[in-house]
């Protein structure tokens, strides 16, 4: 493809060399620039030595794909007519968004064209087509005409790539990184709320190895009440001697007496 545009763009100047001799257009960068893509890009349409001070030139900007080779495949990005007004063709309409602007500096002698946000669909001959018309019997009449071309090709440069992947690398460690302080914080979190529940249980159930109860020790019919521990932590013999005891006690205790009719 790169042999083939170039080559047409040279068999476009041999044709039209002899229509040359009244203007001269010069592109820069030329023959061919290299963008990377993704940055903008300007090309310059230089129109000189204009003869006929009477004659008004009609700049186009146009634009051969990569791969094709046919002229009709030539595609109309911008106007600008005798009277310095621009219009944009069908192919610049077709984006979404802005993607080229065309730019009329030193009295029209110069035509920029910027290309925003290069891409690999960009690739291709980009051609300036400068004619000129001139009056003749209240009519217009094309007098010459001039054209230029140059190649744009896009790159993209290993730096780019390597950025790129080092900047995946650090997403991904960042994103590692967040997913371990979350784990971690949600396991101190249930780390904490375990050991509290622990230590709520244990207080309640220490509390609930003491329990009120009635005491025999008073013949006179009051309650006295006292703690006792029910720990079952107690030998045997010492259970044995508690209860022995307390039904002798009971057996001591005198009947009561009847009282008084």
């Amino acid at each position: 493809m790169k042999i083939s545009s170039v080559v047409f763009a040279l068999l476009t100047r041999v044709l039209l060399g002899d229509l040359c001799f009244a203007i001269n257009v010069t592109i820069t960068p030329s023959p061919f620039t290299v963008a990377q893509e993704g940055q903008n890009i300007t090309l310059s349409c230089m129109v000189s030595q204009r003869r006929r001070n009477a004659a008004l030139p009609v700049v186009k900007w146009t634009f051969l794909p990569a791969g094709t080779d046919r002229p009709e495949d030539e595609l109309l990005i911008a106007r600008v007519n005798m009277r310095k007004a621009r219009f944009y063709g069908n192919y610049t309409k077709s984006f979404p968004w802005p993607k080229m602007k065309l730019t009329v500096v030193k009295q029209g002698k110069i035509f920029d064209l910027l290309i925003l946000n290069v891409s690999e669909g960009d690739r291709g001959l980009y051609m300036c087509r400068v004619q000129e018309f001139k009056k003749h019997q209240d009519r217009w009449k094309a007098s010459s005409n001039c054209t230029a071309a140059t190649e744009l090709r896009v790159h993209v440069l290993p730096s780019t790539k390597a950025k790129e992947s080092l900047w995946s690398l650090f997403e991904d460690v960042y994103l590692c990184a967040v997913l371990i302080c979350s784990v971690g914080l949600l396991c101190m979190c249930m780390f904490t709320v375990t050991v509290t529940c622990q230590f709520i249980q244990r207080k309640q159930r220490l509390k609930d190895n003491y329990h009120l109860v009635k005491s025999p020790h008073n013949s006179s019919g009051e309650t006295v009440t006292s703690l006792v521990n029910v720990s079952p932590a107690l030998p045997k013999k010492e259970r044995r001697y508690r209860k022995k005891r307390s039904r002798d006690y009971q057996e001591e205790i005198p009947p009561e007496i009847p009282a008084k009719g």
